[in-house]
């Protein structure tokens, strides 16, 4: 017995295209720009901060009294934007993988596909982030802030992350 398959559209050719289309192109998600760049960028990766007679008597001026044998401030790494893309790109992937059938097959844009992908990324990096909470600020900080959060203050570091297209 033979079986005969007939063609009735052919879509290979448009799934061909809509490949080369996404080939090449991706995401890229982080504090990009903006005035919160350079703190995100401190958060990131942690800081040792001389300390200047100036900002030892601002210090002073407003309750940490600072020993004279302290030469530094310390800002500690607090890595959110690489641990919050280590936690969740496997999620981010599984995705993205079942909407790239939808891009193959023409429903679904490649420019479409792209914005889900980094919004998506961005917004579980902004919930990471949020919820970071070690290693925690100094009691210092803390009583300045009025919050133990590491990363919120108010809010505009962490609102600054977003994505692009790279």
């Amino acid at each position: 017995m033979a079986v005969k398959i007939k063609t009735v559209k052919n879509r290979i050719p448009s799934i061909e295209k809509n490949i080369k289309e996404l080939n090449g192109r991706g995401v890229q998600v982080g504090v990009l720009s903006g005035e919160h760049k350079w703190l995100a960028s401190i958060h990131e990766y942690g800081m040792e901060i001389e300390i200047t007679p100036k900002m030892r008597k601002w210090l002073h001026a407003n309750g940490l009294h600072v020993k004279n044998s302290t030469t530094h401030i310390v800002i500690p790494e607090r890595s959110f934007l690489r641990g919050g893309y280590d936690e969740n790109i496997d999620a981010v992937v599984k995705t993205s993988d079942a909407l790239l059938a939808d891009v193959l097959s023409g429903t679904m844009s490649e420019d479409v596909f792209l914005e889900l992908v980094g919004t998506l990324l961005r917004d579980r990096i902004k919930d990471y982030a949020t919820s970071l909470n070690s290693p925690p600020n100094h009691p210092f900080t803390v009583g300045r802030k009025g919050g133990s959060n590491p990363l919120v203050d108010t809010g505009d570091m962490i609102g600054g992350i977003d994505w692009r297209e790279k």
